[in-house]
């Protein structure tokens, strides 16, 4: 429920429609309810191993840096849309991050980022529990060696569980290994997937 939007018609009923207060109610009614507090968010800290860092980091302060990253996944894991144009809407995962429904996680080694996952947060109308659906997980090749990508994947649970998460949903791409990568640390397969690309007819 959108209380700010709420308390501000409330405020105001009766009161002349100024330019200012249809303004007012717009970005209200444009504004989501915070889930995951900023203060919730901040209490997870980043983690060194060796020469890497395992953190969480704002998509809206890091949008241009990270797009090598998501143009490298696309062009590996998703031939299946290659018809389609890769076009992120990177202004609709600030609009979920500012509510704390949105969390990006990264991978540096000095300063070079080398791998991201991340979770949109929501809560289940089936438990009323927190549940995390991964939105993407890739690492560069350099960073896939030893047991990088299986820390990286603990490292996010653990930030899951301190903001209360009780379920994580994730997809794996049938091109690659990433289903067994998973099953060996605890996920289960629970359901298939399909998809289809339609085609549309010239006019």
């Amino acid at each position: 429920m959108n209380t700010e939007l709420i308390s501000l018609l409330k405020a105001n009923v009766g009161s002349t429609l100024t330019s200012d207060l249809a303004a007012d109610i717009c970005v209200a009614a444009n504004r989501m309810e915070t889930l995951a507090q900023l203060r919730d968010i901040a209490q997870i800290k980043p983690r060194y191993n060796g020469h890497l860092v395992f953190a969480v980091e704002r998509i809206e302060n890091i949008t241009e840096e990270i797009k090598h990253l998501h143009r490298a996944h696309w062009n590996e894991t998703e031939g299946h849309r290659h018809r389609l144009p890769l076009q992120p809407d990177y202004e609709t995962f600030i609009r979920y991050e500012r509510a704390g429904r949105y969390l990006l996680f990264t991978i540096r080694s000095e300063g070079k980022l080398l791998g991201n996952c991340a979770m949109y947060l929501d809560k289940s109308a089936h438990t009323q529990t927190l549940i995390a659906m991964e939105d993407t997980l890739y690492l560069l090749p350099e960073a896939r060696r030893g047991t990088i990508a299986k820390r990286f994947v603990r490292y996010v649970e653990n930030a899951m569980k301190l903001l209360g998460v009780r379920e994580i949903n994730i997809t794996v791409k049938t091109v690659n290994k990433a289903a067994r990568f998973f099953r060996l640390l605890g996920y289960r397969h629970v359901e298939n997937g399909l998809t289809k690309i339609l085609e549309i007819e010239n006019v």
